[in-house]
Formats: C-alpha cells, structure tokens, sequence
C-alpha cells in the first residue's frame, strides 16, 4: 500500500479567471507575507514598497498607441499618452518600458528627451519632469527599431511620486525584412503567388463586431471582436464567444461597424441579430437586420463587399495565409498578419482538420476575423476555443475598471484577454451553418452535453471524508479566508468578493483523477468551486470549476495568466446551489471535468505534467462564499 500523502495548505488569492477586477496575488502564511514584505524593504526600501503595494496615482490616465504587430527591422513609434482627469496638480517623474519590449524593438530616439536612465531587473526607466495641470495631456513617444522575432508583452509603467499605474502592452516582431523603399525610377515587381503585395487583400469585408449589453438601463459597449461578411445581402461569420452572453455580461444587441478606410478605424452602420451558433466549434453565423436607427435594410440591394468560400481541404503544409481583423492593440484600424499553414490537428468527430495550426502569431481581437488563402477567399476563422496548444481566450472585453470609477463600463478601455492565436477552424465546418442561416434558420447550441455516465476509474491513492480533524488539511482564518473541519466537512470561506482560495494535498503526481462532494454551506449566488490539479507553484495550475448558477469552465493559470481552455458555459444538469459531485480527471493531455457523473467538459493541454491536487473556493462581485468538501477521493489511473 502507498504511503499517505500528507494534506497541507497552499491558499492564496488571485484574479478569478474569468472576473473583471484586479487583485494581487498574496502570500498564504502570515509569517511569510512579513518575510516578502521585510525582503521588499530591503531590496527597494520602504519608498519602492510604497510604490508597488500603494494605489495608483490619482488623477493619472494613460494609454499606449503602438502598431501591434511588426516586421523585422521595421522603425515604428509607440506613443504613452499621459493625461490628468483629476483635480489636482502632478508631476510624472518616470516612465518605465519593459525589458522584453527593449530586447524586442531597440529605441533610437525619445522624444521629449528623458533626464535620466536606469535599468532596473524587468523594465528601463526613462526620467522626466513632466507636470500636468488638471486636464492637461501630453505624451512620450520612442521611436523604436524591431529587432528580434517573436511575441513580447510587458507592463509600461507611469510613475508619480511613490505612486505608479500600469498598462500591458503586447507586440508582434514578424520575422520578415520590412519593405524597403521602390527607388521612383525603378518599376514596382509584384509577385503574383504573394496576396499581400497584390490587390486580393479583402480588407473591407472585414468587420468589427461590437458586443453591446444593457448597463443601468443604458446600451453600452463591453468588448469587440472580428468577423468576415460572406454574403452580400448581410451574412457575417465569426466566433461564438464574439457574439455570446457570458457568465456575468448578457449581450443586448450587436453592432456591425464596416471597414471604409484601412487607415481609418471602422465605421458603425448595422444592428445584427444572431442566426447560427455552436459553441463547442466556437463559430456563429450572425446577419445584418436593421441600420443604427432600426430601420430594416433591403437585403436585396444592399450589396456589401463579401469574400468568397475557399477550400480548406485543399490547403498543403507551408501555403501562404493571411489574417485580417481588429486586434485592439496598438490603435483602432484593422490590422493585417501573413504566416503559411504549419500543420493539422485531428479531433474526434471533426477529422483530421479539426484545426488548421499556423505559423502566423495572431494578436488577440483578431478572434473571428478573416483566415483568406493566396487567392482572398476565405478559408478558415481564428480561433481558440477548445484548441488544445497556446490557445488564450483572446478578444477584446471591457473586463477591468481601468479608469478606477468602481465600475466596468463604456469608460474603461477595452483590453484583449489572454495573449495570442494560432489556430483556425476550417471553413469546411463552418459551411452548414452558413447554409443553415441562408435559409434563414435560427438555431443557438449554448453548451454541448454529453449525457452518458462518466465514471471515474483508477485505483484509490488518498481519501478523506473530512470527519477527522487530525488529517492534515489547514485549518486557520484571516478575516479575509477561512478553513475549518465542520461536521464531517471541510470548509474554504472567502469574504472578500474576487477572490479565489485554495488547499493542496502535498503531492507531486502526473495523472489524477479527483471526486469530491462540494454544496454551498453559505451562498452567494454566484460563487464558484471546483478542483486544482498540477498545482506547480502560485502561478502555474489547472483549474477545473463549476458554479452556483450552473456554470462551468476548465482554465490554467500560467505564468500568471488565466487561460480559458474551455470557457464558461450554461448546463442544466449542474444543481444550483445545491450539493453535487465534481470530478477532475488530468490524465496525459486530457483534463475532463463531470458533475454527478455525466461529463460537461473536456480539453487538450500538455503545459503542465505533474504538480499537486487541492480545493478551491471563489467569489465574483458579493464576498461570503462558504464551500463546504465531503468525500475526497483521489485516483490514479
């Protein structure tokens, strides 16, 4: 018999994967915070700890233009836009660029010119003494060089005194030479075979689509995403999760705003209402029903420019694409991507080309734009849903109170969620809801069940019904968190709203497959549980989760960010606030989550191997969760 693992606490406090409000993660033991704590003042004296843990400077508004994506070589300029829109004076004393962007783009000027330098471990700071009235804007711009390929992302930070606030930003080094120059006297070559150095570049069927919802009473708009017109009387095909409610945003309307100008940021001109969606393949079909102030179009006359249907089974290994969509970073106007197919994957039910992998990095936003071939037909829509590689859930959502008003609306800036695409689902398996919505069939799959019964096998590794308090989980409060053996349970409280706590067992295993009996001892309404497997470190572990309002999700957390591998979606067969069964099988590259033995979700991930199992507890907007644990049961297979 193998020896019992000893359960231990590793609880901790994060952002919720899927919420919308900034939380520090935080040490679990209080001795250990006042060690973090101690080695800051250390390290940075109690002016730097002031700095990273005190609040944003008031008043302080920035944001950052840049292109987004890059050529090698290519000189650009990312602009950090400061304004004041508070009501009092103050001085920005530093502007600090992360280090990953410097090594990605070297800066050849500044402008205005800093006063100083410093290099600090993850970021250069560029002094200044820029004094800002209430009102004022002004700005720093670095032109920069791009010089090493790749994907970077990092936070440029604005400081005020001891104060500072910070933005992410992303950038996309394309590893090709930028243009040089056509010297004037010499003829312009354009190769045929290459789409984007011709005129099959088909910019303005593409579109940006605008998820509206209702706030107090008021239409406004939560997040953006692509879409391609197909048809033109008004058909638009796009992502699934463009277009639909989540768990804590119902979508109102749809607002289908044309591309005019590639230069230009796209122009609102329709109302959409939704004709074809599955959720699983992540794709939807939406059409054009009525200008901006509800009156229906004619679609007979109204011809928009649409791309024609490709083939995707005709696609070979290195062919040339093209990806065209509305990324939302670096500026407002569409962008463009070239890469060539780098390969397939196969998912059962779907074949061989379930996905088509790209060499292509698409930047998030682009999710539901245009995939066309090297003829400007389309042939594939990027995506990321249930895609089993470097999937993020990554487009453009009003998640976050950036301008710190307590609220999340159309004042906040719209930020990508998640990273970086390189998948596309083939137009092949977008193609019967296309002519499902041509005849103008509705039909909305929101989740996909699977109704047999999921039991979990393997032979039992460690259990604990939680009636002996001896057995080793932590038992503490904070005020914040709690954990405690009640009548035969085990307890995570959380009071604050937007926080998650977790208990690991203490074990370091590769394949688990984990049952536990969970119900909502005090309610929230909207709190949610689930279990932990490969639990690597504070910042790399899977979650596996489920609702109190019938939601479930699978995510990870790498690195620090939450990546959604299968995004929140509605199940009857899950009991609201009521007790239920979950279980957590993390076997190979398989993670399946089953409630009350029937299957709800399952995905591909190989980003971790091994790590701990454990518990955990969360809160959205109200705080009071109490999960109450009963009948733990861990397997390996």
């Amino acid at each position: 018999m193998q020896q019992e693992p000893q359960p231990y606490v590793q609880s901790g406090s994060a952002q919720p994967a899927h919420n919308k409000n900034k939380t520090w993660l935080t040490c679990a033991v209080i001795g250990l915070v006042l060690l973090c704590i101690g080695s800051l003042v250390v390290l940075l004296g109690f002016g730097g700890l002031v700095a990273i843990f005190g609040p944003d400077p008031e008043g302080l508004q920035f944001e950052i233009e840049s292109p987004g994506a890059v050529a090698k070589g290519e000189t650009f300029d990312l602009t950090v836009i400061l304004r004041n829109i508070g009501d009092e004076a103050f001085t920005v004393t530093e502007v600090q660029m992360p280090t990953s962007i410097i090594q990605a783009a070297s800066p050849v000027t500044v402008n205005p010119a800093q006063t100083s330098q410093v290099d600090y471990d993850e970021s250069v700071g560029f002094g200044y003494e820029i004094l800002l009235q209430p009102g004022e804007a002004s700005e720093v711009t670095f032109q920069m060089i791009s010089t090493q390929p790749g994907n970077y992302s990092g936070d440029v930070t604005v400081v005020v005194g001891n104060r500072r606030k910070s933005v992410n930003l992303y950038l996309v080094v394309n590893d090709v030479q930028a243009a040089q120059p056509t010297p004037i006297d010499e003829p312009s070559v354009v190769p045929q075979a290459n789409l984007i150095a011709n005129s099959k570049v088909p910019f303005e069927a593409v579109v940006e689509i605008q998820a509206l919802i209702d706030y107090e009473g008021e239409l406004v708009q939560a997040w953006w995403g692509s879409g391609t017109i197909i048809s033109p009387d008004g058909l638009i095909l796009t992502n699934a999760h463009v277009i639909s409610s989540t768990k804590n945003f119902q979508v109102a309307d749809l607002v289908v705003a044309l591309t005019i100008q590639p230069d230009q940021p796209p122009e609102p001109r329709y109302f959409a209402k939704v004709m074809q969606v599955d959720q699983y393949l992540d794709v939807a079909v939406i059409r054009v029903e009525t200008y901006l102030d509800r009156n229906p179009v004619d679609r007979t006359t109204l011809a928009l420019p649409y791309v024609p249907m490709g083939d995707s089974d005709a696609l070979k290994l290195n062919d040339e694409l093209v990806i065209l969509g509305y990324p939302g970073i670096g500026g407002q106007t569409i962008t463009l991507t070239d890469g060539r197919v780098g390969g397939f994957t196969f998912e059962e039910g779907y074949g061989s080309r379930a996905f088509i992998k790209t060499s292509a990095t698409i930047a998030g936003g682009n999710s539901g734009g245009l995939a066309a071939n090297a003829n400007g037909e389309i042939i594939g829509i990027p995506t990321q849903m249930g895609y089993g590689g470097d999937d993020q859930y990554a487009d453009c959502r009003r998640l976050v109170d950036t301008n710190e008003d307590g609220m999340v609306d159309e004042n906040d800036t719209c930020i990508p969620t998640g990273g970086f695409i390189n998948a596309l689902r083939p137009i092949k398996l977008a193609l019967p809801y296309i002519e499902a919505a041509r005849s103008g069939e509705v039909n909305i799959t929101v989740s996909v069940e699977n109704t047999e019964t999921y039991t979990a096998e393997g032979s039992i590794y460690y259990q604990d019904d939680f009636s002996d308090p001896s057995t080793g989980w932590y038992t503490g409060d904070d005020g914040s968190i709690s954990y405690s053996y009640t009548d035969g349970e085990y307890l995570i409280g959380v009071s604050k709203n937007n926080w998650i706590s977790w208990a690991t067992i203490g074990e370091d295993l590769q394949d688990s497959i984990t049952t536990v009996n969970v119900r909502p001892k005090k309610s929230t309404g909207d709190g949610g549980f689930g279990l932990i497997c490969r639990y690597v470190d504070d910042h790399n572990y899977y979650g596996l989760e489920v609702s109190e309002d019938g939601y479930h999700s699978i995510w990870r957390y790498d690195n620090g960010e939450y990546v959604f591998l299968s995004y929140w979606a509605f199940s009857e067969l899950i009991p609201q606030s009521q007790e239920m069964q979950i279980t957590a099988s993390c076997v190979g590259d398989r993670l399946s989550l089953a409630v009350n033995d029937t299957l709800l979700a399952e995905v591909t991930d190989s980003t971790f191997r091994s790590g701990d199992m454990g518990l955990f507890s969360e809160t959205y907007d109200i705080g009071g969760l109490v999960a109450a644990f009963d009948n733990f049961v861990l397997r390996v297979p």
